[in-house]
């Protein structure tokens, strides 16, 4: 890995040394477009949240100045192994950017696999699969995907990219919310202050801005 790489891709970094949280409030430096499905089993429950991120032009041809070992302006397998290795290391740290709540309550995940990687079209994409704790189909789910140091924007382009699947699929009422940035520190301003930010960190507000799917099972 070159030394350059480090200043452009701190959220996603090789190593959790190299991930430089950004200010509370900063503008985005990686852009990608994702889509998370919701895998249910005919017994009622979560069983696997599947992810896709497809990353901006951009950054994907930064990442092959970066990682094209072999000078030959593409990423091969090896070299793709190589960034889905390190990716999985660094996002360890940050629950691979997702969020599951039940009822309010946080809920664990694990990633049973490394992050997979491809390059396709001009554009690096990465797909992976979560294993959350035992969730059953019953009161107010909730799952979100953001980045808690505001450095990346995962955008959900279409309701339709937050999906449920699966043979229990129909047995919740599912809504997308996209909250309102205006509206948010209009509601939040007592709070965000000074100290809110010394003592909290950007997640807290990044996870407020953030589109998450409600589910509503009875």
């Amino acid at each position: 890995m070159t030394t350059h790489l480090i200043p452009r891709l701190p959220a996603i970094a090789a190593l959790a040394s190299l991930i430089a949280p950004a200010s509370a409030l900063a503008h985005p430096h990686v852009f990608a477009d994702a889509r998370l499905e919701i895998e249910t089993s005919a017994d009622g429950r979560v069983t696997e949240l599947r992810n896709v991120w497809r990353f901006d032009e951009v950054f994907s041809s930064s990442v092959i100045l970066d990682f094209d070992e072999n000078a030959d302006m593409k990423l091969d397998a090896g070299e793709l192994a190589k960034i889905g290795d390190m990716v999985t290391q660094s996002l360890a740290e940050f629950d691979y950017y997702t969020s599951v709540t039940v009822n309010g309550k946080d809920i664990g995940i694990t990633l049973p696999e490394a992050i997979k990687v491809d390059y396709q079209d001009g554009q690096l994409l990465m797909f992976f699969a979560l294993v959350p704790d035992s969730i059953e189909l019953a009161g107010k789910i909730a799952f979100g995907v953001f980045d808690p140091t505001m450095y990346a924007a995962l955008d959900f382009i279409n309701d339709e990219d937050m999906a449920v699947t699966g043979a229990s699929a129909s047995r919740c009422a599912r809504k997308v919310v996209r909250p309102d940035f205006d509206e948010i520190i209009e509601q939040n301003q007592a709070s965000l202050t000074e100290a809110f930010f010394e003592t909290t960190g950007s997640g807290d507000l990044s996870k407020l801005l953030a589109t998450r799917l409600e589910l509503d099972c009875k």
